[in-house]
């Protein structure tokens, strides 16, 4: 009884896990153009809040797709769903932002489009 009181007291002291707070993460632009991604490279620091905002500016639908570094990350929980298969879909002229925590490594990025990847819509992603 008295180990579990003391283990008690040392998670009360402790308290909850403090919840990440999004709304202060860095945040950084990725503009996806017909054909392109910019920035062609990203560097972002591993395990430090980031916001990535995705932002298409064509007339066309484009997506992002990441597989290992979404895979790594730890996404927000609202927006885990969105990236659940490793890409990111970003509807015409509009924007779209997805919260994370990225793991070191170094990670390509593109669209699943075959020939939009032929024609450089490619990057790649440098966590350290």
């Amino acid at each position: 009884m008295r180990r579990f009181s003391i283990l008690l007291c040392l998670v009360t002291l402790a308290g909850p896990a403090p919840a990440q707070e999004w709304r202060q993460a860095a945040e950084y632009d990725v503009l996806l153009t017909s054909y392109a991604i910019e920035p062609g490279v990203m560097h972002l620091k591993a395990e430090a809040p980031v916001r990535l905002r995705f932002v298409n500016n064509s007339n066309r639908g484009h997506d992002f797709s990441a597989r290992s570094f979404f895979r790594a990350a730890r996404v927000r929980d609202r927006d885990a769903a969105s990236v659940a298969d490793g890409s990111l879909e970003i509807g015409p002229l509009s924007t779209r932002t997805i919260a994370l925590v990225p793991k070191a490594g170094r990670y390509k990025v593109g669209s699943s489009n075959f020939l939009h990847r032929l024609l450089g819509m490619t990057g790649t992603i440098i966590v350290e």
